[in-house]
């Protein structure tokens, strides 16, 4: 081999290798705010000593991260409640409903009381 193919091999396996190293540091550090400052040292220190493997043991050990939302909401029901009270504003502006329907299928659409009631 060359120099050239041998700089170029190289290039290909370090430079991503780098990379990971660097993307796995930045997210024991900054992102995981679930970690106290020691288990943060920890993996710090792990994935400074030894690079590729403290990776690699991080990415299949690191402790799951706590659930964003309670309860097992749908993040797409906000969006739809929204939808769901902009037509409710929009048929109050135009007349079709009048204040006590809007209010009560206002309160509905927040869980307040049933569709019904």
């Amino acid at each position: 081999m060359t120099a050239d193919t041998t700089l170029v091999l190289t290039a290909l396996v370090l430079i991503p290798l780098v990379v990971l190293w660097m993307a796995a540091l930045f997210h024991i550090v900054v992102r995981r705010h679930d970690l106290s400052v020691p288990r943060k040292a920890i993996w710090s220190g792990l994935v400074i000593l030894v690079p590729y493997l403290g990776v690699l043991l991080y990415a299949a050990l690191r402790p799951p991260r706590p659930p964003t939302r309670t309860g097992g909401e749908d993040p797409t029901a906000a969006s739809t409640a929204i939808e769901q009270l902009a037509g409710l504003v929009d048929a109050h502006d135009a007349g079709s409903i009048t204040d006590q329907e809007f209010s009560q299928r206002k309160a509905a659409v927040f869980g307040l009381v049933g569709p019904s009631d």
